[in-house]
């Protein structure tokens, strides 16, 4: 990344540290001073609390084999900000990104913006100016209020339903569930995944008052699960009954391949053209890094980015149905507004008698490593300090030993600083 570049982007960090506003007033503004770019392609808009990142990997990678030209758009990055940007799977350019960067400040609209409000004016203007047909789209946080919520989808997904960010989205699933339907658009079909019943009655609630179609998805049946990824078969689709190969691992990738399936459907019923074989070759090729992955460098080291007591929960079914040993040790570094003691129940419990590594991102919303280790150890379990990511998992491949594998966990931010030293950060090509 040039040094020009470099200088834009932590200017830009610096409008995250600044303020943060929750309305849509600003990119609203913002998009019409660049001539309203995210009216200029087609999108699928995707919503939820766990699952976006790999439900959008997968339905990218589909309609990219159909034949489509995609443009993807998600948060936050692992190690450069240009993965939050592509198109047909490659990362935004560098020079556009600089001069576009340069524009939108010079803008009277650009003078006081959020770190996510320019994000998401770069991302619908290179969308608009590399002639993408359709973009998958990554909701930010919640739905109603995020930056991305001016579009008009052919669909909008919500694949799931957790207690996250609760001081912003509300404390109940039903307050989330309301701010997460807020996605949803008149007459817009909507694909949900599995939610609980009366959070899903919030969002069934809000799409009939939109007069918006909603559709559940059908669970697709395991047929054989590696370390790597899984067989699945599901019966009834358009293309008629399917057996895919996966390569994401655990339950909850399941779950997430049938929210894409389920939105793939809503796109061939609405007149969209996707062979079979695209849907088969998608899904064999699609991968979100940073889940449940092994490091390329270190293959004792697996990291996943499970940020809250839902996911935490997920990583640990998959962890055991990959039929993976328990770890030696974990390493444990979350952000200040997570539910710390819901994430180490599911965690004690995959690695009992395991060493924690209380440990901390770089980012400034970063929880102490002495809180997590106190409350570890609260919980009956065996902690240490460690006073930054990498060190940390250094500390837990000695405490593990030569051969019990370590693990991870709690932050996409922790993966990406574990993957600048032990290498598989994503590349340009996804």
């Amino acid at each position: 990344m040039s040094l020009r570049l470099q200088h834009a982007l932590e200017a830009l960090y610096g409008l995250e540290r600044r303020r943060d506003k929750h309305d849509l007033e600003g990119t609203i503004a913002l998009l019409r001073a660049l001539g309203d770019p995210h009216r200029r392609f087609r999108s699928v808009h995707v919503a939820g609390t766990n699952g976006k990142g790999s439900v959008c990997a997968l339905i990218e990678r589909v309609l990219r084999e159909a034949g489509y030209r995609t443009g993807l758009y998600t948060s936050p990055h692992l190690v450069d900000f240009r993965e939050r940007i592509r198109v047909n799977g490659r990362w935004a350019d560098e020079a556009w990104l600089e001069r576009r960067l340069e524009r939108i400040a010079s803008l009277p609209e650009g003078k006081d913006p959020t770190f996510f409000e320019v994000c998401t004016a770069l991302a619908f203007d290179y969308f608009a100016e590399q002639q993408v047909e359709i973009a998958v789209v990554e909701v930010g946080l919640g739905g109603r209020l995020d930056c991305t919520n001016v579009l008009t989808p052919e669909v909008s997904v919500i694949t799931s339903l957790g207690l996250d960010h609760t001081e912003l989205l509300g404390d109940t699933l039903e307050k989330i569930a309301a701010e997460k339907a807020g996605i949803i658009k008149p007459v817009v079909p909507v694909v949900v995944g599995t939610i609980e019943r009366s959070p899903l009655a919030i969002v069934e609630r809000i799409a009939a008052d939109r007069g918006a179609p909603v559709s559940h998805v059908e669970p697709l049946a395991l047929l054989e699960a590696t370390a790597t990824g899984q067989r699945v078969t599901i019966a009834a689709t358009p293309w008629g009954e399917m057996i895919l190969e996966l390569a994401m691992v655990g339950d909850h990738q399941r779950g997430n391949a049938a929210t894409a399936l389920g939105t793939l459907a809503a796109f061939a019923g609405a007149g969209f053209r996707l062979p079979a074989q695209a849907v088969r070759d998608g899904f064999a090729a699609a991968h979100w890094p940073g889940r449940l992955e092994r490091s390329p460098a270190e293959p004792r080291l697996w990291w996943d980015g499970a940020h809250n007591a839902q996911g935490i929960a997920a990583l640990a079914a998959s962890w055991s149905g990959a039929g993976l040993p328990a770890p030696g040790a974990a390493i444990l570094a979350i952000s200040q507004d997570k539910d710390l003691d819901g994430m180490l129940d599911p965690l004690a419990a995959l690695a009992p008698g395991g060493l924690l590594v209380a440990s901390r991102t770089r980012s400034e919303r970063a929880l102490e490593p002495a809180r997590i280790a106190d409350a570890a150890r609260a919980a009956g379990m065996r902690a240490q300090l460690a006073p930054d990511v990498v060190t940390g998992c250094r500390m837990a491949l000695n405490a593990a030993g030569p051969h019990a594998p370590v693990l991870l966990t709690g932050s996409l931010f922790a993966v990406g600083e574990a993957m600048e030293a032990f290498g598989g950060a994503p590349g340009e090509m996804l």
